[in-house]
């Protein structure tokens, strides 16, 4: 017999997750926590509104974590085409993200295997303008890009040495990264993009450089980004070629992985082609107030904008199989129970459909496994 509880809607318990150097109130904002005490002055970098570790609040505002429902009936949750398909463990991670420059990275295709690394599909959707960097760029030479990372990664090794010893200041070795890394230039080896809102990176297959960029004056809020992934931890799935000088308080370095980067790096056309893996959401139709839009469709997660608007109805059709929904603006209700901007919800599949009325224009990223 199904679990009851998992025929009706369930709320996913906010994880805010602070980064005082680069996060921002974005995500804050946007959830409606900016007169929150617990939230006052500080910067968020990410929000988790699905993983692995979550907690789900169901009607009656009880707690549940996600592993327990799995384990209790994963096919009244997922689906039994989905459970069939890609088996018990929900493996979806997605974030809602602020964030400014990280580092150079790469992560493993599924058809390549590499030590301990294991590949984390995943991609992004950008809410509002942002700067990043992608791919190699065509026009430099790759044994050139990796003597730079090499030479780089040599240096930082040895002022982090210095610092340790004694011998430098973490601020004089900071200086000297900084102006070694601008003499090298790095960025001149890849491909520096400035994303428009909706823009649309699919880094799924794999070998595919990238990073986060900052550039304060043109975009002082970093990179506002909706996020899904295959939920890996990164230290087995993120290589970092190159960390962008920085130092740790005591001149430490976090781990950078130069040469299993460059062995993961693609360097044919097909995977350094901006066009093939950055697009805009496609419309799948537009009737009745209801505009649907593919935004991913990949072999590991499929998503869809949906704006409905104001007093325009919006069925989640759950036969196929479970739906994470995030309200990105608006409000809707659903059998009297509200659908908050900044919330995400799982419409579990034993719920079999749900209709969702907007109170005013209401835009929903909705994500689903393929099946």
């Amino acid at each position: 017999m199904t679990n009851n509880l998992l025929t009706t809607p369930l709320r996913v318990q906010d994880e805010l997750i602070e980064q005082p150097s680069w996060g921002g109130r974005y995500i804050v904002d946007l959830k409606g926590l900016g007169g929150d005490p617990a939230w006052a002055g500080k910067k968020v970098g990410q929000s988790y509104e699905l993983s692995r570790e979550s907690t789900l609040i169901d009607a009656d505002r009880s707690i549940h974590a996600l592993q327990d429902l799995l384990a209790a009936d994963a096919v009244a949750l997922l689906g039994q085409r989905v459970v069939d398909k890609h088996g018990v463990d929900l493996s979806l991670l997605i974030k809602l993200t602020q964030a400014k420059g990280n580092s150079f990275q790469v992560h493993l295709p599924e058809d390549k295997a590499l030590g301990q690394w294991q590949p984390k599909p995943e991609a992004w959707f950008y809410l509002a303008p942002g700067l990043y960097t992608f791919g190699l760029n065509p026009a430099k030479d790759y044994d050139a890009y990796a003597q730079v990372l090499n030479t780089i990664d040599d240096e930082m090794q040895r002022l982090s040495a210095e610092v340790k010893s004694g011998r430098r200041t973490v601020d004089d070795a900071r200086a000297q990264a900084h102006d070694r890394i601008q003499t090298l230039d790095p960025w001149a080896y890849v491909n520096t993009v400035v994303a428009e809102t909706d823009d649309v990176v699919d880094l799924t297959a794999g070998g595919i450089h990238h990073s986060w960029e900052e550039d304060d004056r043109r975009f002082p809020d970093g990179n506002l980004v909706y996020e899904v992934q295959i939920d890996v931890p990164d230290d087995r799935c993120s290589m970092r070629g190159f960390d962008k000088g920085k130092f740790l308080g005591d001149g430490g370095l976090r781990p950078t992985h130069v040469q299993d980067y460059l062995a993961t790096l693609e360097k044919d056309d097909a995977h350094n082609d901006l066009a093939r893996h950055i697009s805009k959401p496609k419309v799948v139709s537009d009737d009745a107030g209801v505009k649907t839009e593919s935004v991913f469709r990949t072999p590991y997660f499929n998503m869809d904008r949906v704006t409905v608007s104001a007093g325009a109805n919006w069925t989640a059709d759950l036969s196929s199989g479970f739906r994470h929904v995030f309200v990105h603006a608006g409000s809707a209700a659903a059998a009297g129970a509200p659908y908050a901007q900044g919330q995400s919800y799982v419409l579990p599949a034993a719920l079999g459909a749900l209709e969702l009325s907007a109170e005013k224009q209401t835009v929903l990223l909705v994500t689903y496994l393929p099946v």
